[in-house]
């Protein structure tokens, strides 16, 4: 971390701290991507003088010549000169050409280190993705904090909802690519699921889904808020009883499926009078016909909303590592969703959104490729649903490809050398850790 005035902010900066509290501040939370010299504007306009930086995430302050000192607020007030914004320069990708600096320098200067003046400046895709990893960060510490205290029989504050549910909702409609990828990532690295990245991860993806169905926007918070509390009845229920994902006695059974009516009362002590909220909390296990519980509703008594968190909820069930239950490969759980639709529990063309936003071959997905080689899916094909966007990791013989090769299965031309997927892998049973290819490249996806 690094404390810089507001004169040294510039766009690209990763902004984690400002000297004003936040309700003086005009960004609901602090953590941000500087994108924007309207952005430094707007905080110098409210008063903030002093921000610290991280500079893992973003540009770092650039170095004061010996000697000099960075100019103070009200010298620059005084001159009025607008300060340039550095330039952000396009991703690169395996496929893509060297920045022309490169190209330019000579055998000699190639075999020197690359100074920091000539490192290539973070993407808008890396930002976008650096912006995503802070969001979820954060969430996820407000959600942790907000189940700590519902154990502890406090009540959850409306303004913690809201902040996270904002904050979220900013980052899926901003790049809605880039939350979909770090959360198959996440979901990667964590051993075991706890009730609040659970309640995170339905209402993200709740959030993606319903922004594709069509949902309108001013829906859109209260559908937030309903699916971070979707699960709350669990904390009035023995604890082991949500880590226990199979073989639950008919008396386990019962107990678990009251855990909706349990949240409805939570809900009533909170003074929560939302009615998309309270119907989520108590629909969100009921099926369109008629299979769910704890009230066997069906049809059109059902609210959309509910509908659709429940279905998210299903799914992240599915793909989630749960009691030492295994998660299911992310092909296989879309296979499942269709059977779900054919069987009527939810609405087929909700189901055909939720899959329209996950993809055929979610990402994360481990496939074999025609030319025998394998890939793992890292990105979406928005216009043909089939053709993922992959690295490929493995030649046709087996042997790991010292960079893997960036391939948008839509975007090749026509030929005999196109590639395409012929099934999806175990990475179990292929000894792939598919997070690693993951890790650090999510922000291509966007």
């Amino acid at each position: 971390m690094k404390t810089i005035t507001i004169d040294q902010l510039r766009p690209g900066m990763f902004m984690v701290e400002v000297d004003l509290p936040w309700h003086r501040t005009p960004f609901l939370f602090h953590k941000r991507l500087i994108r924007h010299q309207e952005d430094i504007d707007l905080l110098r306009r409210h008063g903030i003088k002093e921000v610290k930086i991280d500079p893992s995430q973003g540009f770092d302050v650039e170095p004061v010549p010996s000697g000099d000192t960075p100019p103070s607020s009200s010298a620059q007030d005084a001159a009025a000169t607008p300060q340039p914004s550095l330039e952000v320069k396009p991703a690169l990708s395996e496929e893509a050409p060297q920045p022309a600096y490169s190209a330019e320098r000579t055998t000699a200067q190639r075999q020197q280190p690359v100074t920091q003046e000539e490192a290539p400046s973070p993407s808008n895709a890396q930002m976008h993705a650096a912006a995503a990893q802070a969001t979820y960060t954060e969430a996820t510490c407000s959600m942790e904090r907000m189940f700590e205290e519902l154990e502890a029989g406090i009540v959850p504050r409306p303004d913690t909802l809201r902040m996270v549910v904002t904050n979220v909702l900013s980052r899926v409609l901003d790049d809605g690519a880039a939350m979909l990828s770090l959360l198959s990532l996440q979901k990667m690295k964590r051993f075991d699921r706890t009730l609040a990245s659970h309640a995170l991860d339905v209402c993200t993806l709740s959030l993606i889904v319903a922004h594709a169905y069509g949902v309108a926007e001013g829906k859109l918070e209260a559908l937030g808020a309903g699916a971070l509390l979707h699960d709350i009845g669990y904390i009035r229920l023995p604890r082991n009883l949500y880590r226990k994902s199979h073989d639950l006695t008919e008396q386990e059974r019962t107990l678990m499926q009251q855990h909706p009516v349990l949240g409805l009362a939570i809900l009533r002590e909170a003074k929560e009078d939302r009615k998309a909220v309270v119907r989520i909390v108590a629909e969100h296990h009921e099926c369109s016909n008629g299979s769910g519980f704890p009230h066997k509703l069906q049809g059109d008594s059902l609210s959309v909303l509910s509908q659709l968190v429940g279905l998210v909820d299903a799914y992240d069930g599915m793909v989630s590592r749960r009691g030492g239950r295994p998660a299911m490969l992310p092909h296989d759980a879309i296979r499942q969703l269709f059977r779900l639709g054919d069987t009527g529990q939810y609405a087929k063309d909700l189901i055909q959104a939720m899959i329209g936003s996950l993809g055929v071959y979610p990402i994360g997905s481990l496939v074999l490729l025609n030319t025998a080689e394998q890939a793992v899916v890292v990105g979406m094909n928005h216009t043909q649903r089939l053709k993922p966007v992959v690295k490929v990791i493995t030649g046709p013989q087996g042997g790991s490809y010292l960079t893997p090769i960036r391939v948008d299965l839509g975007a090749q031309a026509t030929g005999a050398s196109m590639r395409t997927i012929t099934k999806v892998l175990d990475p179990v049973h292929e000894r792939v850790n598919v997070a690693m290819f993951l890790d650090g490249i999510h922000e291509e996806a966007a």
